[in-house]
């Protein structure tokens, strides 16, 4: 590594900004492109953002898409969740329930079928929203009635009874769980926000809000509210946005009725939160190989393990430097390489024979909120500054 190329790193590394990752999913109606991310309003993104491939592509889900009905006895009916930990996304059409790998971090299993849905309370009606609890291995379920838990793994068997809550409400369209609180959220068709004890004990008066819309499922920012640790000089989230719901055409703030319009035609029907990462856009396409290398990551960043990081797609045989720290930085454009988002420190790794190079990040102890920002440089004589940086990948450390 030439002494000169050392200095430029040194120098990038001390230039400070902010931006912040968290993503929404909407579950779409089967027989459409699939679930949809939008990229919560954060200082990167002031007003929020649908989100587009290939940074952040859609979630696709081919299990759940290939054998779901479109959900069409109740509106809302159906849900979508995602485990924090296990990266494994459970979704429903409200008759069935489908459980597979998180696309953007593999894991390797194969979908086991899916299974009926359970019937929660004496209504007896399809299951309207879905909920991981990450840190106790539970998936709650709601009907329009009540809720349940059962176990996020397949089978998904009850660990608990029905639950009908003492308050007044319509028929319940989705259910969140608050990992900083270990409470309950509930929506409803009238659009009302309810939150509760996982024993269904009213938490102050009910509804907490009502906005206009016709709700039709339900998420917490797992990374903020009580319990959670806001960390001195990381922007975190801004502008609310700690309970998400949605009428199936746009993203509101459940507490204060602050909307996005989503880019979808109004159809859908579930909602979760994931605090895995945003792409930054950065990185210049690597002009000597004709192809752009991609980081990614095997797991979400949680404050109980390594962040096992990967860039594929570079001509094997190389170095690559990662770049990493728990505040993320920016500089201005140099050398033609657009936006750099460099960090508190780099580590060298040697590019094996199949392109690919992975090292893990400790971040365990982490609070939950502080952001992690990781960018791949490595060395590439055609570029002006003789560098290649790939887009950043930005996410925020959640509750394990």
């Amino acid at each position: 590594m030439k002494t000169s190329n050392l200095a430029l790193l040194l120098a990038l590394l001390v230039m400070s900004a902010s931006v912040s990752a968290q993503v929404a999913y909407v579950l779409r109606m089967p027989g459409t492109v699939g679930t949809e991310s939008y990229h919560l309003p954060s200082a990167q993104y002031p007003t929020g953002a649908n989100s587009t491939a290939p940074h952040v592509p859609t979630l696709a889900l081919p299990h759940f898409f290939s054998g779901a009905a479109t959900p069409t006895i109740l509106s809302g009916q159906g849900g979508h969740a995602i485990d924090q930990q296990t990266r494994r996304v459970i979704s429903s059409d409200g008759l069935r329930i489908w459980e597979e790998p998180h696309p953007r971090y593999p894991v390797p299993f194969v979908p086991n079928p899916p299974v009926a849905a359970p019937v929660i309370t004496t209504a007896g009606s399809p299951v309207m929203g879905l909920a991981a609890d990450s840190t106790h291995g539970v998936v709650w379920m709601c009907d329009v009635n009540g809720f349940q838990p059962f176990t996020s793994g397949w089978p998904h068997t009850a660990v608990g009874g029905p639950v009908t809550p003492g308050f007044a409400h319509s028929q319940f369209t989705g259910i969140a769980y608050e990992t900083a609180t270990g409470t309950l959220w509930l929506s409803d068709i009238q659009g009302c926000i309810y939150h509760c004890t996982v024993t269904g004990t009213a938490i102050g008066v009910q509804p907490v809000n009502c906005i206009a819309g016709n709700l039709k499922g339900i998420a917490v920012n797992s990374t903020k509210g009580a319990g959670a640790i806001a960390p001195p000089g990381c922007s975190t989230q801004i502008g609310g946005f700690r309970v998400l719901t949605t009428d199936g055409a746009r993203l509101f703030d459940a507490l204060t009725g602050v909307n996005y319009a989503l880019g979808v035609a109004g159809d859908a029907y579930g909602l979760a939160y994931s605090s895995d990462g945003q792409f930054s856009f950065g990185g210049s396409a690597w002009v000597g190989s004709g192809m752009l290398p991609a980081i990614r990551t095997r797991g979400p960043a949680i404050n109980s393990a390594a962040l096992p990081c990967r860039l594929d797609g570079a001509l094997p045989g190389g170095s690559a430097f990662l770049l990493y720290g728990a505040c993320p930085l920016a500089v201005p454009p140099a050398c033609g390489l657009g936006f750099l988002r460099v960090f508190d420190g780099f580590v060298p790794a040697a590019i094996n024979a199949f392109g690919s190079a992975q090292l893990n990040i400790p971040i365990g102890g982490a609070p939950a909120g502080v952001q992690f920002t990781l960018q791949w440089a490595f060395a590439d004589p055609l570029q002006p500054c003789g560098w290649v940086f790939t887009d950043a990948l930005t996410m925020t450390v959640g509750l394990p």
